[in-house]
């Protein structure tokens, strides 16, 4: 894909993603996709059959890099302590926090499917790219529930980030996201009222 094609697609995407947070999804025609592109609609069909494919390369390319980012940080390396995954975590949010738009867009119309896709990607990432030692514990951990327990809090810590408008920096939001993983808790308090 040469410079031209690439800026032509990325403006396409760009405009349709701000046309579905300002309209919604069902309200975007493919004309109001090339007016606010600055392209006309022949140029959109030579690049996507429809709104729909657009919406598709959008989500494909958000989770592909979602993905990657997980183990950017790590290239060329054999193993790392877990202690020592604060790089990997920011890259995840700085990934969401460089395309909050489309992050936005996509769980406007996906309605509630982004956990799910989020969480997918990170479990397959963990399973095809790397493997979690545990320490030594008095209970043995299942791998499985063990890895579904940890995506589903980091998605969890995701979401919230989204539902607070993104009011905090992806280096604070990774920095609570690795406190949290390597945490325990000691006691739970039982507020009677």
């Amino acid at each position: 894909m040469n410079r031209a094609v690439r800026r032509t697609r990325q403006a396409l995407k760009a405009a349709f993603m701000e046309l579905i947070l300002e309209k919604g999804y069902d309200a975007v025609t493919i004309m109001d996709i090339s007016v606010r592109a600055d392209y006309n609609r022949g140029t959109f069909y030579k690049h996507f059959v429809s709104k729909e494919d657009l919406l598709k390369d959008i989500h494909d390319d958000f989770l592909r890099n979602f993905a990657e980012t997980l183990l950017k940080p790590y290239e060329g390396m054999q193993q790392i302590k877990a202690t020592m995954i604060f790089p990997s975590a920011l890259q995840l949010f700085q990934h969401i926090e460089d395309h909050k738009k489309d992050f936005l867009a996509l769980s406007s119309v996906q309605r509630g499917k982004i956990a799910a896709m989020l969480y997918d990607t990170l479990r397959n990432s963990m399973r095809e790219d790397m493997h979690i030692e545990m320490e030594e514990a008095g209970t043995p951990l299942d791998y499985e529930i063990m890895l579904s327990y940890r995506m589903s809090a980091t998605v969890g810590v995701i979401l919230y980030w989204a539902e607070t408008h993104f009011k905090y920096s992806a280096a604070y939001m990774a920095e609570q996201l690795i406190a949290l993983i390597n945490s325990r808790m000691d006691n739970i308090i039982f507020k009677n009222k």
